[in-house]
């Protein structure tokens, strides 16, 4: 069975110097599903900027236990 999870990426920003803002060096992973066609948040993840959030995802759905037997398609929104 394949399932789309759809996900969408916030660097995390810190203000420096008043105005200007820059990266901190991580983001964040906010990960969706849809049910019952309404869309759900499946989980948050807080990453460092450089990991792949795909692999991010995966790797955080592999440690549970009922995602096991599931493959999973993710769409970046």
């Amino acid at each position: 069975m394949v399932k789309k999870l759809f996900y969408i990426v916030d660097l995390e920003l810190q203000h420096v110097d008043g105005e200007i803002q820059e990266t901190t060096g991580w983001k964040y992973v906010r990960v969706y599903e849809i049910v019952e066609n309404d869309l759900s948040s499946l989980c948050a993840l807080e990453i460092d900027i450089t990991d792949n959030s795909e692999e991010a995802i995966q790797e955080y759905l592999d440690e549970i236990e009922m995602y096991n037997d599931i493959t999973f398609e993710f769409i970046e929104l």
